[in-house]
């Protein structure tokens, strides 16, 4: 699987910055083009679905979760809209049922995943991870991890996402250590550490007093916090 060298990062404040979001991916994204959409209940992933149709020039009030069907397909002109969902899959083997690989392989199709996360051994590797964060009431941030391997539409997605949606990429460090273990670090999702585990086991290290402030607290670093 391709690594990224940057990902981006997005807020957005109402439903609507959502929807627009989702209306840059369709629109700068040349197809076929698979995203693969992460994040809890109510963190905005079929709003973002709604974006999408709305840029690929669909009806955006079509769009609805299909979590009891596991695949919606919208067609318009030239293109189609594939809208999955894999919350309620007990295994990969049930892509079958819905010609998982036949979609892949459209030319004029744009695939987007909701709870990607759950049939992770069946993405491809030329994908868009999107991750999303409900952190408010109408908060919802975004990490966008670009792994397709076309340097040009990579740096094309950069741009768009920057100049029309407020977007700020960041670069990663590809040799970074974990500070648990000291291993390289891979999962994209558990860093700084290479794994959940390490990241538990560093904060269970602060919890049993084995870590601690190399000097006492000052006046001035509480002011400063």
């Amino acid at each position: 699987m391709s690594r990224p060298d940057r990902f981006i990062r997005i807020e957005t404040h109402d439903e609507d910055g959502t929807e627009r979001l989702g209306e840059v991916l369709a629109e700068t994204c040349s197809r076929p083009v698979f995203l693969a959409l992460d994040g809890d209940l109510g963190s905005g992933k079929t709003r973002l679905a709604r974006g999408l149709a709305r840029g690929l020039g669909l009806d955006p009030n079509e769009i609805s979760s299909p979590t009891f069907v596991i695949h919606v397909e919208h067609r318009g002109n030239d293109v189609s809209f594939s809208h999955l969902d894999a919350y309620r899959l007990k295994s990969d083997d049930e892509l079958e049922s819905v010609g998982f690989q036949e979609l892949l392989t459209d030319a004029d199709r744009l695939v987007a995943v909701e709870w990607a996360s759950r049939i992770e051994s069946s993405l491809p590797s030329e994908r868009i991870d999107v991750r999303l964060n409900h952190r408010g009431q109408n908060l919802r941030g975004f990490t966008i991890f670009d792994r397709r391997s076309d340097d040009r539409a990579r740096r094309r997605l950069e741009e768009a996402l920057e100049a029309r949606c407020g977007g700020r990429s960041i670069l990663i460090k590809q040799d970074l250590k974990c500070p648990t273990c000291g291993g390289s670090v891979d999962d994209d999702a558990a860093r700084p550490f290479c794994s959940p585990r390490c990241r538990l086991a560093d904060l269970a290290h602060w919890f049993g007093g084995e870590y601690s402030i190399s000097r006492p607290i000052e006046l001035d670093d509480e002011l400063m916090d």
